[in-house]
């Protein structure tokens, strides 16, 4: 994949903001993918130059989520709410949606990527765990029992999403 300069992506933007063409004619003129030059023009109007800068992130599941849910309660595309939450790559989005919906909620926490730890792990032996109580014990439950009714929704929304997709259109 190709990287671009700062000062690049900032010409381009400020001669589409110009109105010097639309993103298919820019696109053409730089012999850029139209996508880029949309994606660039989304970020610099909601964050201006930091959102044309290179940035390197880690999210968490919780904002994974977080993103997600707006997506869906506002109705946007990934291209969008990847600028809303200056996410530089549209695409990360649809991957923690595919994931969410083939592997429920802990899918999206499950971040182990990148090169493994060339240093054998050494572990301190754990403390003895305190012994837990019942208030302790049943909290533990309803947590278990709330995630799986989260996990449950979150299946039926994938369900209902994906028989709209699919419904049959009917014409005129």
């Amino acid at each position: 994949m190709k990287k671009y300069q700062t000062e690049f992506k900032l010409e381009v933007v400020k001669s589409f903001l110009a109105g010097d063409g639309g993103a298919k004619l820019l696109a053409r003129r730089w012999s850029l993918p139209e996508e880029k030059v949309r994606t660039w023009v989304s970020h610099y109007r909601l964050h201006g130059i930091d959102g044309l800068r290179p940035k390197r992130s880690a999210y968490s599941a919780q904002f994974k989520l977080q993103v997600l849910s707006h997506q869906d309660r506002e109705q946007l595309s990934s291209r969008q709410v990847a600028a809303v939450y200056d996410i530089r790559n549209p695409n990360q989005v649809v991957v923690w949606r595919r994931k969410l919906d083939e592997g429920g909620v802990e899918a999206l926490g499950s971040g182990n990527h990148g090169r493994p730890n060339m240093k054998p792990e050494q572990r301190c032996p754990a403390p003895p765990g305190p012994v837990m109580t019942d208030s302790a014990q049943t909290l533990r439950e309803e947590n278990a029992r709330l995630r799986a009714e989260v996990a449950y929704l979150k299946k039926l929304q994938a369900l209902i999403r994906a028989k709209r997709s699919v419904a049959p259109t009917k014409r005129v």
